[in-house]
Formats: C-alpha cells, structure tokens, sequence
C-alpha cells in the first residue's frame, strides 16, 4: 500500500487541529502536578560571558543589521516552505540561498553551519522513505498487515493497537532521529493492519503521524536534551516528569483520533 503523504498529513493536521484546547489544558493540568516531583536546585554557573567581580554580563551581541537580516532570511525561508506544493524545488533553493546569506554576513561560520546540519539524520530520512516506498511496490506491508491482523485475531481493540502502534512510532523515531521516515514505514504498516481488520484505517493513519513527535520522554536531542543539561536533572528525575506527559499524550492522542474517525 503506497499512501500519498498528503492525505494522512492532511488529516493529522485536521485532528491535531480540533484537539488543540483539549491538548493545552491537558498538558497545563499535567504540568502543574508532575513539576512538583522535580528537585529545587540551582543551575546556574560562572562562565566567561560574566564578569562575577563586578556582575556585568559580557556577552556579545550582534549588530542590529545581522538581526534584522536574519529575521529576513528566515522568514523568506518559511515562505519557500509553505509555497512548496505551488513553485516545487524553488522552494529548497530558498531555504539554501538563506544559509548562504548568513554565511556571508558573518552570523554563523561554516563550521557552525555544518554541525548545525545532521547529515546522518538527513541521510537516514531519504534512505527509509525509500525502503516505505518499497514495502508498498513488492507488496510487502500488505503481507506484513495480513501477518499482525492475524496475530491480533478479529477481536483485537481498536485503542490497543493504535497506542501499540504510537509507542513504537514514537519510539523509534526518537531513537533513530528520523520522524518522517519512521513514519512512512509505520503509517502503512498500521493502514494495512486496519484493513486486514476490516477497520477504517483513518483513526490509527492520523495518530501515528502525529505520534512520531511525542518521543520527548527520551532527553536525546533538541529540547529534552537542553532542558535535562540546563536544569542539571540525572535521567530519574528527569523521566519522573516526562514518562506520565508522554503516556497522557499517547492516551489522549488515541483517545481523539478513534473518537474523530470511528472505525
């Protein structure tokens, strides 16, 4: 099954869209309670962009023409990005043309740039969207569906496979660093499923999607890994707070999708 990923994109926007207020109050009620279980300590440190004998900060700033050059560029790189379904390629030109204006300028130098950019994770991306789309043409999600459908047997609950499947999207994603492309081998895994069940696949193809964004729980990259160093948590403490918001999350997230697109 080879699923054009507009369509579960479409949707999963659709529904992430509709439970958005029942998200925040959800995650505001779950924050309050979970913060009290973190440590009261202090984090912050001396460090060379503070003078401590006098309490001046030292940091550099840039000029007021980088910052607004900056700005411009991103902004122009977010245009390319929301008109790429209307100009194609133009779009990934913008973004590199946005690179490059910032490399001239000064604000960031190669090296910066180059370590900002994960070639593995890019790499790893392209290479499992293409293996998705290989599982489709050889027919082997349709076999792999048939199999688990099987193994579940015809009484299976609709929530249970569809938070199986979440927690395993979500996770591997995180793992490997590679969203989209856990995705693209996921979504169709878990459509074929359905199908097999004789279910609408719709529910599970939207929460699978949007699952491959909940693995926070584990602090390896972007902002658990800022906040686990910033606040100076050991993994307990730190998993003391994000391992109840990630199972709300998926609960939730299950929860909305089967009663968004009953199967």
């Amino acid at each position: 099954i080879v699923i054009p990923p507009a369509i579960f994109f479409y949707y999963s926007t659709l529904f992430d869209s509709r439970f958005k207020t029942l998200q925040q109050n959800r995650f505001l009620v779950n924050c309050i309670i979970q913060y009290k279980f973190l440590p009261d300590h202090p984090t912050s440190e001396d460090c060379k962009d503070v003078d401590v004998t006098n309490g001046n900060v030292t940091a550099s700033r840039l000029p007021r023409w980088k910052e607004l050059t900056t700005y411009g560029v991103f902004i122009f790189a977010v245009i390319g990005m929301l008109l790429q379904s209307k100009i194609g390629d133009a779009g990934y030109a913008m973004a590199g043309l946005s690179v490059a204006v910032i490399l001239l300028i000064g604000v960031l130098d190669f090296k910066e740039i180059r370590d900002a950019i994960s070639a593995p994770i890019i790499l790893m991306s392209a290479g499992v969207i293409g293996v998705a789309d290989a599982l489709g043409s050889t027919g082997l999600t349709n076999l792999v569906g048939t199999s688990v459908a099987g193994m579940l047997g015809t009484n299976v609950n609709p929530f249970v496979m569809i938070f199986a499947f979440c927690i395993l999207t979500s996770l591997l994603a995180t793992l490997t660093g590679s969203t989209i492309g856990t995705v693209y081998v996921f979504t169709p895994l878990a459509i074929a499923t359905c199908r097999s069940l004789g279910l609408d696949p719709t529910a599970a193809a939207c929460a699978i999607v949007i699952s491959g964004w909940c693995g926070h729980f584990l602090p390896i990259d972007g902002m658990p890994a800022m906040i686990l160093g910033t606040g100076k948590y050991t993994a307990a403490q730190f998993w003391k707070f994000t391992i109840p918001q990630y199972f709300i999350r998926l609960v939730f997230l299950t929860v909305g999708s089967i009663l968004m697109f009953p199967m």
